[in-house]
């Protein structure tokens, strides 16, 4: 593999636009080696020989350097002299204000030679990447020491919580001899943060009622000891990437100099990758130092001395791949694809269509439908649906998080299946299925729910927004809970229409949809997707694109306007056609709304990524257990 690609593969995604553009830097020198080919091109020193039927490379003709180190060598070569001959020097100037210090400057010597106005723009871009990456690296590598020292406080606010549980008897001494406080005297100044998240907790929030104050007991102790664990795994995992970082970087700029002495038969890598090592980025060992120190506390506190059991939870290995989930997603897929096939030819053989008893059939199959894309097999997908569930319909008491919001906005495309389930349960409950007869239409119950089922997903929400405006104190939460109120309305009066029908029940059907769906539209195209960004480097996309093809954008866009104004076919009359049953074209588009979604998934996923890359977001908070006195957050 190309050290290219293998720079590329080794990256952190969220990091990518800090690393050094080795492409961009190769593309430069690919420039300098197109200008020098023409000018050898043209010189008539460079030039070949007439009939000579062989072209030969510049490399060609040079001095050979003998099969061993023991050749001598010709005094007068470049690679002889060494730093006799001077390519570059450098240079740095302190920038006020600049959070990277010092900022880094190149200077060409050989400027003024013919074709240097190339080499001369490389070391210009150079020197803004090598910047950029000093500057990243610096401000992360004090990101760390500051949450070193925090980690620092907590690990004594945790050794003296461990004292006092396991020992309440002792009493600490606080002599003239040593004027800090003891271990133990530091729990006077700490609240403990361990209690989950939960609509309890919430509501306690709420009510300004706080129950943060240490009881000493075995569970706050374990709590607190998981809490610390988990924020030692993600800080050494952190460690372990800067580290990674500053090594593939110093790589990048030792292949890229050493590719530009090849290209020029300068030798001016040697002088450069010595800058290099005396740079913060080659001669700083903050990381270095940590991560000894991470390994050597967590050993001793969370292993009992066991190393082997502390460097396992600080590196987790990779668990292996099983086939088995491809072999049965396959076998599934492939018996749906049967069932499918199946039905087709039993509604042809026996002219289901065309019978008396076709609405009842058509019933039965959206069951069929429904039911199948279930899975009930892998505990841990389950269960983690089912909280994610629980936490939807308890919004706003949990602090909502991507999969919660992602999930509940899954669930609004979901309302047909919602209504379709209320209907199997009054059919199966109380109507008669053996003869395919029930009264559900006529029931006010089924009526009832009918209506409310439809926006319990959109009313969760609009919760979730709320709770996110509490927090973030951002007003777009706000924005985005009307729209999902405004959707809400729309809903209602289209199923008004669907009851009572009715002229004046279609105009504000019509109306309320049409305003949801502009609203809609216009926030998945601009806030989920982010695009349509005027000033974009992209015209009416965003500036980072995941996929390389732009069309796809426009594409998706237009493909969600059209199938927006699918939901709105109710309003517009187009219920039934001489070949197709209602239910059947309910089911056709909340198929195409089942696509819309998908396309929005895809799009509403990068555009989530790519903000956290623009931000450098690789890791999520931990929560940590203990809050001194002197802390700020909330």
């Amino acid at each position: 593999m190309k050290f290219g690609k293998e720079f590329t593969s080794q990256m952190v995604p969220e990091w990518q636009e800090a690393y050094m553009n080795y492409n961009y830097l190769k593309a430069v020198l690919k420039d300098v080696l197109n200008l020098r080919k023409r000018m050898q091109t043209v010189s008539p020193k460079a030039s070949t020989p007439r009939g000579s039927a062989l072209k030969r490379g510049v490399s060609l003709y040079r001095a050979f350097s003998g099969l061993t180190s023991r050749q001598r060598k010709n005094p007068n070569s470049p690679l002889a002299r060494g730093d006799d001959e001077e390519v570059v020097l450098f240079n740095s100037v302190r920038e006020s204000g600049s959070p990277s210090g010092a900022r880094h400057q190149t200077m060409f010597l050989k400027s003024a030679e013919e074709g240097g106005e190339c080499e001369l723009v490389f070391f210009k871009r150079l020197d803004d990447e090598f910047n950029k990456v000093v500057g990243f690296y610096r401000k992360k590598v004090q990101e760390v020491v500051e949450e070193a020292d925090e980690l620092t406080r907590q690990m004594n606010a945790l050794i003296a919580l461990r004292v006092k549980v396991d020992n309440p008897n002792v009493r600490s001494q606080a002599g003239a001899s040593e004027p800090r406080l003891a271990p133990l005297e530091i729990l006077d100044h700490v609240k403990i943060n361990v209690a989950a998240d939960t609509p309890v907790s919430t509501l306690k929030g709420i009510l300004m009622i706080s129950d943060s104050d240490l009881s000493f007991s075995k569970a706050e102790l374990r709590k607190a000891e998981e809490r610390m664990t988990r924020a030692f795994a993600v800080f050494y995992r952190k460690l372990r990437l800067l580290k990674s970082y500053c090594f593939l970087n110093q790589l990048a700029f030792s292949k890229i100099m050493k590719k530009y002495d090849k290209i020029t038969s300068r030798s001016a890598s040697k002088s450069y990758l010595k800058m290099v090592d005396g740079s913060y980025l080659g001669s700083s060992d903050e990381v270095n130092g940590l991560i000894e120190r991470v390994e050597a506390t967590f050993i001793k506190h969370f292993a009992n001395g066991n190393r082997r059991k502390g460097m396992k939870i600080l590196r987790p290995t990779t668990k292996r791949e099983k086939h088995r989930i491809t072999f049965l997603l396959g076998s599934f897929f492939g018996c749906w694809l049967a069932l499918i096939a199946a039905i087709i030819v039993v509604i042809h053989a026996r002219d289901i269509l065309n019978s008396p008893g076709r609405y009842q059939y058509m019933d039965n199959v959206v069951i069929i439908i429904t039911f199948l894309p279930f899975n009930i097999i892998y505990r841990w997908s389950r269960f983690f649906l089912i909280r994610c569930a629980f936490h939807c319909i308890c919004a706003p008491l949990y602090k909502v998080t991507l999969p919660d919001f992602f999930l509940a906005d899954q669930l609004t495309s979901q309302v047909q299946s919602f209504r379709e389930i209320s209907f199997y349960i009054c059919y199966y409950g109380w109507g008669d299925f053996r003869k395919r007869l029930n009264k559900c239409d006529q029931s006010t119950v089924h009526e009832y729910f009918f209506f409310t089922v439809a926006i319990i997903p959109f009313w969760f929400r609009s919760l979730q927004c709320l709770r996110r405006l509490i927090e973030e104190r951002d007003p777009k939460h706000g924005y985005n809970s009307l729209r999902y109120l405004s959707t809400i309305v729309a809903l209602t009066m289209r199923t008004i229409y669907e009851r009572k029908e009715g002229v004046n029940w279609k105009i504000w059907a019509a109306i309320t949809l049409g305003v949801a769906t502009v609203m809609n539209t216009y926030w998945d195209i601009v806030e989920d997707w982010g695009l349509l960004q005027r000033n974009s480097k992209n015209p009416w996309l965003r500036d980072k694109l995941a996929i390389p093809n732009r069309g796809v954008y426009f594409v998706a866009m237009v493909l969600n306007v059209i199938l927006r104004l699918g939901w709105m076919q109710t309003v517009l009359g187009f219920r039934e056609t001489p070949f197709l049953h209602r239910t059947a074209i309910v089911a056709i588009f909340v198929s195409l709304e089942i696509i819309r979604r998908g396309i929005w998934n895809f799009f509403r996923l990068e555009n989530e990524h790519l903000n956290n890359v623009g931000k450098y977001r690789a890791f999520k908070s931990v929560p940590l257990p203990f809050q001194h006195d002197d802390d700020q957050r909330i």
